[in-house]
C-alpha cells in the first residue's frame, strides 16, 4: 500500500529518541522465554518512570500517559528489554506522531492542524494479566493502521497517538485519567492546540473499566472501545465497535433456528464473579436458551485462568467434560474466555465417557474472533478426537475476509495496510483484536472529520481557526445513526469489520453491525449461517 511505503520505507532508521524512550517505558515487555513472560526491568536511580508517568500503586509498572518530549533515564532496553515486535510498533508511532508534529511545525507546504487520541491498554501485560502480550500488539497494530490511513493527505486534520498504560489487570487507569482530562483544551480549542478529542481502548469487561468510563465521561473525554461485549458496561460517554453479548447471543439463536440438532444442550461457565464478560454472557445464554436446552441442571462451572489472584486450580474441565457426555448433550454453551476453552476441548478428547458419543459436539461462544489457541496442531488432533466443532457468534471472520469471502473494500485496504506497518502475517488478523481496535480508531477519526467540517463551516473569520472539541466529538458520534434499513446511513461508520452506526437510545452499542457466524473446523460443503446484523428486525432489516 502507497501509505506505508511512503512512511515507513526507504526512510533511515534513526536511533531511539527521547520520546521514543518515554514510549518505550510504558510499553516494555520482555521477551517470552519457556512460556513465561518477564515484565519491564525497573532501573535504580532519580525518577523511575520519567515525566508523564508514575509508578504504580505495587510499584510493579510506570502507568500513566508517556510524555511525548520526557527523557526517560530510569528505563533503558536491557539484556531482558522490550519484546522487539512491539519495540518496533513503538518506534512506528513514534515516527508517525513526529511526523505529524513536524507537518505542522515545520511544514514542506501548507501546515496540517493535528488532534490526539489516547489508546488506552494494559501495555505490561502477561499470560495471566487482562490482555495477553501476543494481544495488546494485535491491537496496537491495528489503532497504528488507522492512525496512519486516517492521516493520508486530504487537507483537513492529522493525529497523534498517545500511548497510555492502564496497568496489567486495567486498575491503574487514574493517574491516566488525571492527564487526559487536561488535553481536552479549551471548548473551542484553535489551531495549534492539538486537543485530545477522544480516547480508545479498554479491552474487558470489568468493574475497573466501568470506573474508567465513568471517569472519562466525567472528564467529557468520549471513548470507543472496540472489544467490550457487556451490556451492563455502560457510561454515557462511551461507545462499543464490538456487538453486545446480548446481540451476539441473538446471532447463535438464528443459527440454531437453522441447525437446531438434538436440542441437547449444555452449559459451561467460569465461576469469577469479577469478570462481567462470562457472568454476563452466561446470563444471556440462560436467558435464551435456558428452557429449550434445559440449562437449569445441565452446567458446570470452571475458574477461568485471567488475573493474579483466582482461588484454586484454573481450568478444571473434567466435571463438564463428564457431564457433556454422559447426557449427550451436542450442544454445549460455553461462557467464559478463550484463552480457557483450548483446555475444555482437550479434557473432551481425553474423557473416558466421551468415548461412545458419536454425535459429535458444537460448542457455541460469543467471539472478538478466531483465537489462536484454537488453531494450533494438538488442538486441531483434540478437536478431531472429541468430534468438536466450535460455533463463535463473532465481531469478525477474518479467515474468511482474508480468502475473499463476505468482506467489504474497507477490510482489503485495511488488511493490505496492516500488513505494510506491522510486518504482521494475515493469520494476526484472526483474533479479532486489531479490526476492532482499527475501527475504534476509525469512529473517533470520522466524527472529528465530521466535525471539523461542520466547525469551519462558516466562511471567514476565526471559525476557519477552529478544530473541534472532545465534546465536538462526542456529539457527532451521537449522531452517526443508521436511518433505515441496513444500508441507509447518516454520516456512519465504514470500518474494516463492516458498516455501522450509533444510537443513544441503545446505550451506544453498534447498530445494524455485522455479527458473522465463524463455524471452526468448517465444515465442507454447508452453506454459510445467514448473516445477523445488531438490533435486526423479525424481517431481516435494522434497526428493529
Amino acid at each position: 500500500m502507497a501509505f506505508a511505503r511512503r512512511r515507513l520505507r526507504g526512510r533511515r532508521r534513526r536511533p531511539l529518541g527521547r520520546a521514543e524512550k518515554a514510549i518505550l517505558a510504558v510499553l516494555a515487555l520482555a521477551a517470552v522465554t519457556a512460556g513465561a513472560v518477564l515484565l519491564v526491568v525497573r532501573l535504580g536511580g532519580g525518577d523511575p518512570c520519567g515525566d508523564g508517568l508514575v509508578e504504580s500503586a505495587k510499584g510493579e509498572e510506570c502507568v500513566g500517559v508517556a510524555d511525548a518530549t520526557a527523557e526517560s533515564p530510569a528505563f533503558e532496553p536491557g539484556a531482558d528489554g522490550p519484546d522487539e515486535r512491539i519495540a518496533e510498533l513503538v518506534r512506528k508511532v513514534a515516527e508517525e506522531n513526529q511526523r505529524v508534529q513536524d507537518q505542522w511545525e515545520e511544514p514542506e507546504g501548507n501546515p496540517e492542524p493535528y488532534v490526539q487520541v489516547a489508546l488506552m491498554l494494559p501495555f505490561n501485560s502477561s499470560e495471566s494479566s487482562a490482555m495477553t502480550p501476543e494481544v495488546v500488539e494485535h491491537s496496537l497494530a491495528g489503532v497504528l493502521a488507522a492512525q496512519i490511513i486516517a492521516n493520508e493527505p486530504k487537507g483537513g486534520v492529522n493525529y497523534q497517538l498517545l500511548l497510555t498504560n492502564i496497568g496489567r489487570h486495567l486498575s491503574e487507569w487514574e493517574p491516566a485519567v488525571d492527564t487526559l482530562a487536561g488535553l481536552t483544551g479549551a471548548e473551542e480549542p484553535v489551531l495549534g492546540d492539538a486537543p485530545l478529542v477522544g480516547a480508545v481502548g479498554l479491552p474487558n469487561s470489568e468493574q475497573d473499566t466501568q470506573d474508567l468510563a465513568d471517569a472519562l465521561s466525567a472528564a467529557d473525554v468520549p471513548v470507543v472501545s472496540g472489544v467490550l461485549s457487556s451490556p451492563e458496561i455502560r457510561a454515557d460517554k462511551l461507545f462499543k465497535a464490538a456487538p453486545s453479548n446480548r446481540e451476539s447471543v441473538a446471532a447463535l439463536a438464528g443459527y440454531l433456528d437453522e441447525r437446531p440438532g438434538a436440542n441437547s444442550g449444555y452449559l459451561v461457565w467460569d465461576m469469577r464473579e469479577e469478570d462481567n464478560y462470562v457472568t454476563n454472557t452466561r446470563k444471556n445464554m440462560r436467558e435464551v436458551f435456558g428452557e429449550e436446552y434445559r440449562l437449569e441442571n445441565r452446567n458446570s462451572s470452571f475458574i477461568g485462568s485471567q488475573g493474579d489472584d483466582y482461588r484454586g486450580a484454573p481450568q478444571r474441565f473434567s466435571p463438564a467434560a463428564r457431564g457433556i457426555c454422559r447426557l449427550e448433550a451436542d450442544t454445549v454453551f460455553y461462557a467464559g474466555r478463550d484463552s480457557d476453552l483450548p483446555h475444555l476441548i482437550t479434557q473432551l478428547s481425553a474423557e473416558p465417557e466421551c468415548d461412545d458419543f458419536d454425535a459429535g459436539i458444537r460448542i457455541l461462544r460469543v467471539a472478538t474472533g478466531l483465537p489462536d489457541g484454537l488453531m494450533g496442531k494438538q488442538v486441531h488432533e483434540d478437536m478431531a478426537e472429541a468430534r468438536v466443532v466450535t460455533v463463535g457468534a463473532s465481531a469478525t471472520d477474518a479467515p474468511s475476509w482474508r480468502a475473499g469471502d463476505g468482506s467489504g473494500e474497507r477490510f482489503a485496504t485495511f488488511a493490505e495496510g496492516f500488513a505494510e506497518v506491522s510486518g504482521l502475517p494475515g493469520e494476526a488478523l484472526n483474533d479479532g483484536y486489531a479490526i476492532m481496535h482499527h475501527d475504534a480508531f476509525t469512529v473517533v477519526a470520522r466524527a472529528t472529520e465530521t466535525a471539523l467540517t461542520d466547525v469551519q463551516a462558516p466562511a471567514g473569520g476565526d471559525a476557519a481557526e477552529r478544530l473541534p472539541s472532545a465534546l465536538d466529538v462526542y456529539n457527532t458520534v451521537t449522531n452517526m445513526k443508521v436511518v433505515a434499513g441496513a444500508d441507509s446511513c447518516q454520516d456512519c461508520v465504514s470500518g474494516a469489520s463492516g458498516q455501522f452506526g450509533f444510537d443513544v437510545e441503545k446505550e451506544n452499542w453498534p447498530v445494524c453491525k455485522p455479527v458473522p457466524i465463524i463455524e471452526y473446523p468448517r465444515p465442507e460443503g454447508v452453506d454459510r449461517p445467514r448473516l445477523y446484523r445488531t438490533f435486526q428486525g423479525p424481517d431481516g432489516k435494522c434497526p428493529a
